[in-house]
């Protein structure tokens, strides 16, 4: 079953966990609103969520409305009804707090970060965009998933539809692959990583 579709405005959404990411704020004593900003300026901290599985940014991607899946353990890849793997990326980390929830958001929506505009009742985040017709449609900002509380070595893989829709958009999207583990030790630098491979 495919979920809402997340939008990438900004170029790019993150796979965050509010509870960690809070957590890793205060260790640090972050107050900043403007995330992305912050991170620009603060490389050290941005490294220091990544390392403590606070957050995996998805970057450098076209503007779209994604579909996002999740796969605790292997995922049996003949399931993925009309998507075919185009890339994919190993060794990321994520650590899920008690809450048993994780959020993709926007970047744009990162850039005015509040934890409290994470509709604990409806799960996601909405605005709207306008067609060629300037018929008003909804996009989801940001999505709440519902994930065990644990700590996992992520596996990302690219998606592309086999059958494309005519207008170009909603065409790609992620299958995250979660793997349990007692310690986060994966190395990979999400910013380092081209997730614009899926588009070739």
């Amino acid at each position: 079953m495919e979920n809402k579709k997340i939008s990438a405005l900004g170029y790019g959404f993150v796979i965050i966990s509010p509870e960690k990411f809070e957590q890793c704020r205060k260790n640090k004593n972050i107050k900043a609103k403007k995330i992305i900003s912050y991170f620009s300026k603060d490389n050290d901290f941005f490294y220091y969520c990544i390392t403590e599985g606070a957050l995996i940014p998805i970057h450098h991607i076209n503007y779209d409305r994604y579909t996002l899946l999740f796969s605790i353990g292997k995922c049996e890849k003949s399931k993925l009804n009309g998507w075919e793997i185009q890339a994919e990326w190993n060794g990321f980390n994520l650590q899920v707090g008690a809450s048993n929830e994780i959020w993709a958001v926007g970047i744009d929506e990162m850039e005015k970060w509040n934890i409290k505009n994470l509709d604990q009742e409806s799960g996601y985040i909405k605005g709207f965009y306008y067609d060629i017709n300037d018929n008003e449609h909804i996009e989801y900002k940001a999505i709440r998933y519902n994930i065990p509380s644990n700590k996992y070595e992520v596996k990302i893989y690219g998606l592309a539809r086999k059958m494309k829709n005519k207008n170009g958009m909603e065409n790609y999207g992620f299958l995250f692959e979660l793997t349990q583990v007692q310690i986060l030790n994966s190395k990979t630098d999400p910013s380092e990583t081209d997730f614009s491979k899926l588009f070739e």
